[in-house]
């Protein structure tokens, strides 16, 4: 399959990022941004390194609205196209943890649990919960079979400390790739 990535949201979304968490500066410690984008150019470089083709649809660090992401994948989806956004979770309390695939088509749902399947099987570094449907914009408006993936909670401090680091960024994407190259559809 052919990824079409998509980088959650922008710098600027209220709310995506880590309340509760925040440095000497008295500013948060991560915008939701930071790590999206980081993991899904990540990934972007891993697919162009091993000359598989992929798309990266929101480089951007600015705001990019839920229907300029569906009209980007519109513009490249096939019956080979893989949607996949990429998102940090967050929560008003801390607490929850863990990260988890959403989809909201039958063949969303196969690929949330292959990859979930996958990701666990070979270390993922935090916990990953069951898939679950759900009607987000970009899962049902999408031409292209789509899956959200929240990587973990922002507002949870052990799984901060991982989207913190490159190695966990780094190990995410290489466990991305090698899970969409590995679908058995």
């Amino acid at each position: 399959m052919i990824p079409i990535i998509d980088t959650g949201h922008g710098y600027n979304t209220p709310g995506k990022r880590s309340e509760g968490f925040y440095g000497t500066d008295g500013k948060v410690l991560l915008k939701e941004n930071s790590v999206n984008e980081a993991v899904g150019n990540k990934l972007s470089y891993i697919f162009w390194k091993n000359n598989r083709p992929a798309h990266f649809i929101s480089n951007e660090w600015n705001d990019i609205s839920l229907q300029e992401r569906v009209n980007r994948e519109h513009k490249l989806a096939t019956d080979e196209t893989l949607f996949i956004s990429i998102h940090a979770d967050a929560f008003d309390s801390p607490g929850p943890r863990g990260g988890r695939f959403f989809y909201h088509s039958e063949s969303g749902k196969k690929i949330a649990h292959e990859m979930t399947n996958y990701l666990r099987l070979n270390g993922y570094d935090l916990e990953l919960r069951d898939p679950m449907k759900a009607n987000f914009k970009v899962l049902r408006d999408t031409k292209s079979t789509a899956v959200l993936f929240e990587m973990g909670f922002m507002t949870t401090k052990s799984d901060l400390d991982q989207l913190l680091t490159d190695e966990f960024r780094n190990k995410t994407a290489q466990l991305l790739y090698n899970a969409i190259q590995n679908l058995t559809i």
